[in-house]
């Protein structure tokens, strides 16, 4: 078997030989490098941006056009039309009243004096 220690020290002198034969880029590639990354990110950015609203104002424009109209809204009913629907029904705990859909209606009940 062998030696852990050894295999290590044989390993990072390796890596500090192949190390030896890099080309590093200077300092002014570097900087260009990377100014011409930024720069390419930031095009490429602008462009996802112009494409996603375009895409979004386009899809937006369709859907509104392809909507069903509207019904029109109906004028509020009156007083005497509410009336005229009222059904009042006897009940355990006095007397209900419901419009012609069947939903409960207030009624207020004011006794007839004579």
């Amino acid at each position: 078997m062998k030696n852990p220690f050894v295999a290590v020290i044989t390993y990072l002198r390796s890596a500090k030989a192949e190390l030896e034969k890099v080309t590093w880029p200077s300092r002014d590639e570097v900087m260009r490098y990377s100014a011409l990354v930024i720069a390419s990110c930031v095009i490429i950015a602008a462009f996802f941006a112009a494409l996603d609203l375009g895409l979004n104002t386009g899809v937006t424009t369709i859907l509104n056009r392809r909507q069903q109209p509207q019904a029109p809204a109906t004028a509020t009913p009156s007083t005497s039309e509410i009336e005229k629907n009222l059904q009042p029904t006897n009940a355990a705990n006095g007397i209900e009243a419901v419009d012609q859909n069947g939903n409960p209606v207030d009624v207020k009940i004011t006794p007839v004096t004579e």
